[in-house]
């Protein structure tokens, strides 16, 4: 079995405020991307013929549905459906 490796308590603090700091900042981008999210489909909701469909295969962007198109704004795919 291995041992565990101590860490000095000032560093262990230090690791311990920093690890708090990146998950309030986690929890700051996750609200951020569902407003942003939630704002998206409001619009298009208003815009007539448009939805959002699935991951672009990029990786890069949501798929935008319209006039029986599938598109992606980042990586230009288009195709027919």
């Amino acid at each position: 079995m291995g041992h565990r490796r101590r860490v000095p308590g000032t560093r262990r603090q230090r690791l311990s405020r920093r690890l708090a700091d990146l998950e309030g900042r986690l929890e700051d981008a996750e609200q951020q991307l569902e407003q942003v999210e939630n704002t998206l489909r409001g619009v298009l909701r208003e815009a007539n013929d448009v939805s959002l469909g699935g991951p672009c295969k990029c990786g890069e962007s949501l798929l935008i549905v319209r006039r029986r198109t599938i598109y992606c704004p980042r990586c230009r795919y288009r195709r027919a459906i």
